[in-house]
């Protein structure tokens, strides 16, 4: 599926360079996630979900590539998705599969999920930066041709011939850095089991919705939409429709979940007219990028004034 991805052989076997990173990226996260665990006592259950996590990441992104990805339903047959080495993975099945494990712990071992995830949320982050990173050696990550000059020259572009691209897997490389130290703050200082495994999912979601936009490699797309576009805005709309309820559900004001609630639909309305001008409208690329980021500041900010709120004394 993917014969422009780096490979090299090592004792008569054939090895993917994005295979090397995403065994890295499982390294360093499974690392973070014991450490945190031993911390707190939980070490014993980190173990048993990093078990889980692996064979639960790698079935449901296989999966959902199988079933979301256009280029792939031709081919479609127990025999090809059984064989890894066609290709094509999905993120989100990886990280929802790490979250089902720690999930699965804590019912097995009758600890509790929500402070089992709050140590889980930063070590997908760790994950995520070897993982993107890994994404360089094939051919995804990878945005439309460049029309901004100053950026095409940049080290962020993949220079071609004839055009350049935009290195979008280095950009999301380093959200995920950024996710990981905010993360490990949160840690300290968050109160509530729970919430920073919501704010990961928070970020992750409204971060990744753009980067999904700026990608255009062909992977999980269906015309000029993503399907991990699409799980990112739902991942942080319902993140805020959480933090919303749980706040009107307390005394106290109700204007900001009552806003948060009423602004989510034009956010999502807004973020679906802005990808529509990316990809059909005269107006350059670089503006309407810049509109879309505005536009993603909102749910950003009503969620860390929902998130302060919550962890208030």
């Amino acid at each position: 599926m993917y014969p422009d991805a780096l490979t090299f052989s090592f004792l008569g076997v054939e090895i993917y360079a994005y295979g090397l990173c995403l065994m890295a990226g499982a390294l360093l996260g499974l690392l973070v996630f014991y450490r945190l665990s031993q911390r707190r006592g939980l070490l014993n259950a980190a173990a048993l979900a990093g078990l889980l996590a692996l064979p639960l990441g790698l079935v449901l992104s296989r999966l959902l590539y199988s079933f979301g990805d256009p280029l792939f339903q031709p081919f479609i047959s127990l025999q090809n998705i059984l064989n890894l080495r066609t290709g094509g993975f999905a993120m989100y099945g990886a990280l929802i599969g790490a979250a089902l494990g720690a999930v699965l712990t804590a019912r097995l071992l009758k600890v509790k999920a929500p402070g089992l995830l709050d140590l889980l949320a930063p070590a997908l982050a760790a994950f995520l930066i070897p993982a993107r990173l890994g994404e360089g050696f094939t051919v995804l990550g990878l945005s439309r041709p460049l029309t901004t000059p100053w950026i095409a020259g940049s080290f962020l572009a993949l220079k071609e011939p004839y055009e350049a691209y935009l290195r979008t897997y280095l950009l999301e490389a380093f959200i995920a850095l950024v996710l990981f130290i905010i993360l490990l703050s949160a840690l300290k200082r968050f109160r509530r089991p729970g919430n920073v495994f919501l704010l990961g999912c928070l970020l992750y979601g409204i971060t990744q919705t753009l980067m999904e936009s700026l990608r255009f490699d062909g992977h999980l797309r269906f015309s000029f939409v993503g399907l991990q576009q699409v799980l990112s805005a739902a991942l942080f709309a319902i993140v805020l429709i959480t933090l919303a309820a749980r706040a009107l559900r307390r005394p106290g004001g109700k204007a900001l979940p009552l806003i948060t609630l009423a602004l989510l639909p034009l956010v999502i309305a807004g973020a679906i007219a802005v990808e529509f001008m990316i990809d059909r409208s005269p107006m350059g690329k670089l503006p309407a990028y810049g509109l879309y980021l505005l536009l993603l500041c909102i749910p950003t900010g009503l969620g860390m004034l929902l998130f302060r709120r919550e962890e208030m004394p």
